[in-house]
């Protein structure tokens, strides 16, 4: 009895775990930039909010987002870790849980 017990504990922290490691897995709702890297220039969540720039990233879970930089929104498909804008171009980014990171050539951001 104590070893079935035993193994039906450990397999509902083990479908707990894969169940949490999903939910991390994929970003969902809206995001806030913290973090931009241009060319090297940093610029943090204080200088962005002090210079005015308001850059989000809304991930919704039919598989749609946008991307605003203040005024102007980009729309765009995501799947996985790929997002595709209309005209088709694609960009990869990182999900760790709680950071969305895009990155191309030389510029990165960061989104919490």
């Amino acid at each position: 009895m104590r070893t079935a017990r035993r193994i039906a504990a450990l397999l509902l922290a083990l479908a707990l775990a894969a169940g949490l490691a999903a939910c991390a897995a994929s970003p969902s709702g809206t995001y806030t930039a913290v973090r931009v890297v241009k060319n090297g220039t940093e610029a943090t969540a204080g200088a962005l909010s002090d210079s005015g720039a308001l850059i989000s990233i809304t991930f919704d879970s039919d598989g749609t987002g946008v991307l605003r930089f203040n005024a102007a929104s980009e729309p765009f498909r995501w799947s996985g870790t790929t997002m595709t804008s209309q005209e088709g171009d694609t960009i990869d980014f990182r999900f760790d849980g709680t950071t969305v990171t895009l990155e191309r050539g030389d510029t990165l951001i960061e989104f919490q």
